[in-house]
């Protein structure tokens, strides 16, 4: 097959290289599609055969392009009020706000409240608005220029990630290729898009998600046929699940001047969405209250902080200072912005895991507020702690994926409410750490459903073939 696979942008490939050589293996030719000028061939893409690479500009050629991005985002407003959402507060703030970006041009910035004043409005008033938003996109003509482009490769397959953002404008991709008689399909990106982002305004012919759980809320949430959905896999985790520890707890310990007899508490830093501000006060005021605790261990543990990708360092970090590991490809920069000695903010490589894997490893528990990289730590069979934060993170309950990965909905991460029930788990899971088979049976299921030896990367590729054959259509 000649499958074209558009992208958001470039490092949205880090996703689906596993994918990408899987299909070139198998004599698939692939092009990849992304807005991005550097059409160099991406490292992760390791194997021979057919690739070739465009800087394909997804935004409309025709009339309709000043007015598309709105209608779309309107739409994606009005989801918001839908009674699902009435407590995610955070989120329909953040539909609003991109909304009002493309009705003034980027000129007014949204007020606090602002998402929030369409609530008043009744269901019946609500409906009529998203009809004529439906009637509006329904209206909205294949793009010549998307055409143009497609007929110009001949494609047997369009695949399109993430599709679902607020406004996509990857929703032309997909009215173009359906006009021209193209199959096409959705490749979910990450574990929260289907509660957190726009809606599906065309819908594709078949969607890949991870799961049974993204199956039904595509459903759900976004009136999808169950009958077109596929529990594949997430393929972005098939390089840590082939990972092993690389070096011992002493070899570890040393370049940070931690006390190897003293256990390890990982905190996982936050998105930027999920946090109201600079996480570190939070995090200072954390370290304080594990200080504060009755048991020696915790009192005295080494406490590393792995802040989000997203999320650069500050002048309140302190002086990077590099550390590298023995027989460890790549080093770690560590800052101290901490009074407490035994704490440090540690990061590494984003896109060779290895140095992230070996922190987990000889970690005893790991504590987070809402971040995917609790889905690592369950691979590596660690248990994950969260606490209500209250307005330090107003991204945390207020949104719908929040409770995804709770072990009350039979996932990895154990919530509190206080600082005391907070403590009293930790000193538990100090006591007991074995958890490293339920851990496995989470991610077995959100991962790998089709089971934990199986790379997703070779799964998806199956499934892809599958549903639409080997051959040219």
């Amino acid at each position: 097959m000649r499958i074209l696979l558009a992208l958001k942008q470039r490092n949205y490939l880090n996703a689906f290289a596993g994918v990408v050589n899987e299909l070139l293996r198998r004599d698939h030719a692939v092009r990849l599609a992304w807005p991005d000028e550097d059409v160099s061939r991406p490292e992760e893409v390791t194997a021979a055969g057919d690739l070739s690479i465009e800087a394909w500009k997804p935004k409309r050629s025709d009339e309709w392009a000043p007015v598309a991005a709105t209608v779309r985002r309107a739409s994606d407003y009005l989801r918001y009020l839908e009674p699902a959402y009435r407590d995610a507060g955070k989120l329909r703030a953040r539909a609003f706000d991109k909304l009002l970006h493309s009705l003034s041009h980027g000129d007014r910035a949204a007020e606090p409240g602002w998402g929030d004043l369409g609530l008043a409005l009744s269901d019946t008033e609500r409906g009529r608005l998203q009809t004529i938003a439906r009637l509006m996109e329904e209206a909205m003509p294949s793009d010549p220029g998307q055409e143009v482009l497609l007929r110009d490769w001949r494609p047997d397959l369009v695949l399109v990630s993430p599709l679902i953002d607020l406004g996509s404008a990857q929703t032309d991709i997909i009215k173009s290729a359906k006009r021209l008689g193209i199959p096409t399909g959705m490749l979910l990106f990450s574990w929260d898009n289907l509660s957190t982002k726009g809606s599906l305004h065309v819908l594709p012919d078949q969607m890949f998600v991870w799961n049974e759980l993204q199956r039904q809320e595509a459903v759900e949430l976004h009136g999808f046929p169950l009958e077109r959905t596929h529990a594949a896999g997430a393929p972005r985790f098939d390089e840590f699940f082939a990972l092993s520890a690389a070096t011992d707890r002493a070899a570890f310990c040393a370049p940070l001047d931690f006390d190897p007899s003293q256990p390890i508490l990982m905190y996982l830093g936050s998105s930027k969405f999920v946090i109201t501000s600079r996480e570190l006060p939070f995090i200072a005021r954390w370290i304080a209250a594990i200080r504060e605790s009755a048991d020696p261990r915790l009192r005295e543990c080494n406490i590393l902080v792995r802040p989000h990708p997203d999320v650069k360092s500050g002048d309140d970090e302190g002086t990077p200072q590099p550390v590298r590991w023995t027989g460890l490809e790549g080093k770690g920069v560590v800052t101290r912005p901490f009074a407490d000695p035994r704490a440090l903010v540690l990061r590494t490589h984003y896109r060779r895991a290895q140095g992230f894997f070996e922190a987990l490893t000889h970690s005893a528990a790991v504590v987070a507020l809402n971040t995917s990289a609790a889905l690592e730590a369950a691979i590596v069979g660690r248990p994950v702690f969260t606490i209500l934060a209250g307005d330090a993170a107003d991204g945390q309950a207020s949104t719908l994926h929040f409770r995804y990965l709770l072990a009350s909905e039979g996932g990895c991460v154990t919530l509190a409410s206080t600082l005391d029930e907070h403590r009293t788990q930790l000193t538990a899971a100090l006591d007991d750490p074995g958890q490293p088979e339920r851990l496995r049976a989470f991610a077995t299921s959100f991962l790998r459903p089709a089971g934990w030896s199986l790379p997703a990367s070779h799964v998806l590729a199956d499934t892809i073939e599958s549903v639409y054959g080997t051959a040219a259509v």
